[in-house]
């Protein structure tokens, strides 16, 4: 673990969130504590984590393409920012797994941890104007990331979707 992100650790457990946003206890064991900011979904739950690399920003018109292949191939998807810690994010968990199986010829899912300093995902943020976890951004034809202002549910994503294809 470089200099830097024990500095930033330890920063981030100084932190006191306020408890609409998280009411994780603070485990005081490491490897609990390092499993808060691995990526949740794996390569079996049919989920795309998708990290910085994924994406094209173009600062003149301020956008931010998804260039990863599952989506360039269909030309539309649904990405959801998410927080390991945060337990909004964690209940949906199986919903978004349910979705991204019965869904992923129509439209893909690719999630994106914040917290993937690694990978640099948290400039992500910034890119895609994400302010709250979890936030879900929808691709159009043209790839670039729209916004999806309803709540995030399997039910409201479905329905979305299919109106919008």
């Amino acid at each position: 673990m470089s200099k830097k992100s024990t500095k930033i650790n330890k920063i981030l457990e100084n932190i006191q969130l306020p408890s609409k946003v998280c009411n994780q206890k603070t485990n005081k064991s490491s490897s609990k504590k390092s499993k808060m900011y691995e990526d949740m979904y794996d390569e079996n739950s049919g989920v795309t984590e998708l990290k910085l690399k994924d994406f094209k920003y173009n600062s003149k018109d301020k956008t931010l393409v998804c260039i990863h292949p599952l989506f360039t191939s269909l030309k539309r998807g649904i990405i959801i920012f998410y927080a390991p810690w945060c337990p909004h994010c964690n209940e949906m968990y199986d919903d978004i797994i349910e979705l991204s199986l019965n869904y992923t010829n129509i439209f893909p899912i690719g999630v994106v941890n914040i917290e993937d300093i690694k990978n640099k995902n948290d400039e992500l943020t910034v890119y895609a104007n994400v302010t709250k976890y979890p936030t879900m951004k929808v691709l159009n034809k043209l790839m670039f990331l729209g916004d999806y202002n309803n709540d995030i549910t399997k039910d409201n994503i479905v329905y979305y979707m299919n109106m919008n294809l």
